[in-house]
């Protein structure tokens, strides 16, 4: 994480989100929030984390993940749209069980709470947006766990492809991506060759190239929701 000081472009940000009108007395915490960049592939959360700081997700793009007790990951969500990283946790515990990670440069603003916990929690303002966010964010969490569990392969990996593209290029670890899908190594492997002879994807260098948009987003059917 890289905090920008740029006062004035942290003010501008303020404005566009419209975070003045997510609190009651939102210059009672202005002195808490800095403007902050994220790198491709930077871990924003960690599981069992401690944390003590509030990120609003401007834009680019995040991927979250839920670090299970065997050791293995599941796909939870994207985020591509402005949105509240970390609110769960405020309310119930320190740490969380899930991993977040941008998977493109990511402007945000962060918002240390450790001191202004107490206030926030007597905002009223602020507690309706929580519960609002809280409330999306469980309606998308199980649209997404509907098509871990029921969809094929073919069609999980398409519209997990469509999500994480970047400039047409789908690169990623196939090993954890394996995990993600909740599928073998060897299954992901032969769908992919599949994909390629099939002239949707093209095998690259730099990973896979997509060569028919239109019949890759027939195959996803229904997305992965971004949040």
């Amino acid at each position: 994480m890289k905090i920008i000081d740029d006062p004035a472009r942290l003010e501008r940000l303020c404005n566009q989100y419209h975070l003045p009108e997510i609190f009651q007395r939102f210059d009672r915490y202005r002195q808490y929030v800095h403007l902050v960049t994220f790198d491709k592939n930077e871990i924003i959360y960690q599981k069992e984390s401690q944390r003590t700081y509030l990120i609003f997700f401007l834009k680019g793009k995040v991927r979250v993940c839920a670090d299970l007790s065997n050791g293995k990951s599941l796909l939870v969500c994207f985020y591509t749209d402005f949105q509240l990283l970390g609110d769960l946790e405020f309310f119930s515990v320190d740490t969380s069980d899930t991993t977040v990670q941008a998977m493109a440069p990511c402007t945000c603003i962060s918002m240390h709470v450790a001191r202004i916990r107490n206030e926030l929690l007597s905002d009223p303002v602020f507690l309706r947006y929580m519960a609002n966010s809280l409330a999306h964010k469980l309606a998308v969490a199980a649209h997404n766990s509907s098509i871990n569990q029921l969809y094929p392969l073919e069609n999980k990996l398409a519209s997990y492809i469509i999500q994480i593209q970047f400039h047409g290029i789908f690169a990623e670890n196939l090993t954890h991506l394996a995990e993600l899908l909740g599928t073998s190594y060897r299954h992901l492997l032969r769908t992919l060759r599949e994909l390629v002879d099939e002239g949707i994807l093209e095998r690259t260098d730099a990973g896979y190239r997509i060569l028919d948009r239109s019949r890759l987003e027939d195959l996803a059917s229904d997305l992965y929701l971004s949040l």
